[in-house]
């Protein structure tokens, strides 16, 4: 997480004490399959894309735009502010002892022979363990490799203030038995209006269970156009705030601000988010084509007209 943050002003909005007051909470949870927020933790803040008052006194940037256009920015996503766990990566170590394992049993039936055949049991047993451990090995590598290395840096939010739409793109785990699909992205257009966000508060234990503690994720949550109370969509953006969502209801200050009352798209002396390896999905042709032209930070800074 950035240190950049401006923890200056107040929050203006109060903490939610009951469980979710709009959503259907029973679809939500059959929707992720108890995977998301909605229906399964407690709200901690329920903010509103149209709310006139706003969350806080002192909204800022908080080092999550990505970029800026003349219609609209581009929010990062949780993703883009973690590095990848070191307990992803030694999963490729038992990838490659299946798959060594099923290259063994390979080589033992070969050089063993007919002696081997002389045993049908064994060989059938030495052929079917082969056999598994080295396609559940060559899975296992498939997907973490296009998961660590091939799978975008960041999963932004594109926000269009001139349209009132939102663009998000969801990941999708790669598949196991599809090897050579690359890590797959699906692009989904909803309203601004549409858009209820919320604050929740999550229990998160570290590797090995060593110690656990509170964080904060900022979830934007859509209403199905022909149902708005039934979920259409969930994205975690931002970042997570470690000890409360002050920060994170700062962020929320700074895109409502930029959606509703024309604000900057980048406050005053803040700058963009940047990835080391700068890999983004590409989102549709028709969204980028919407945006205009793309801004510099000192172009961000500029309060314009919606």
């Amino acid at each position: 997480m950035s240190t950049s943050f401006k923890r200056t002003g107040a929050v203006t909005i109060p903490e939610w004490e009951g469980e979710e007051p709009y959503f259907d909470v029973v679809f939500a949870r059959a929707r992720s399959q108890g995977g998301a927020q909605v229906g399964v933790a407690q709200p901690r803040r329920i903010l509103d894309g149209s709310d006139l008052t706003g969350a806080h006194t002192c909204p800022s940037s908080s080092d999550a735009v990505v970029a800026a256009y003349e219609n609209g920015i581009l929010v990062g996503g949780l993703r883009g502010s973690l590095s990848i766990s070191l307990l992803a990566w030694f999963g490729f170590l038992p990838a490659c002892g299946l798959m060594f394992m099923g290259l063994w049993c390979a080589y033992v039936i070969v050089q063993a022979g007919a002696g081997v055949m002389d045993q049908p049991g064994l060989a059938i047993g030495l052929a079917i363990a082969g056999v598994i451990g080295f396609t559940s090995g060559v899975s296992i590598f498939s997907v973490l490799l296009r998961v660590l290395v091939f799978m975008p840096s960041d999963f932004p939010v594109l926000l269009n203030r001139k349209l009132k739409e939102v663009w998000v793109a969801v990941p999708a785990m790669p598949s196991f038995f599809r090897i050579f699909e690359l890590s797959p992205v699906i692009f989904e257009r909803h309203s601004w209006a549409s858009l209820k966000p919320r604050t929740y508060r999550l229990l998160e234990v570290t590797p090995g269970a060593s110690s656990a503690r509170w964080t904060y994720i900022l979830t934007l949550v859509f209403g199905q156009e022909d149902d708005p109370r039934k979920v259409a969509c969930e994205m975690n953006i931002g970042f997570k705030g470690w000890g409360d969502d002050f920060e994170l209801l700062q962020l929320w200050e700074h895109i409502r601000r930029y959606m509703n009352d024309a604000g900057p798209a980048l406050d005053q002396g803040e700058k963009f988010k940047t990835f080391s390896t700068g890999r983004l999905p590409k989102f549709p042709d028709e969204a980028m084509a919407a945006l205009g032209r793309k801004l510099s930070e000192s172009e961000a800074w500029e309060i314009t007209g919606a």
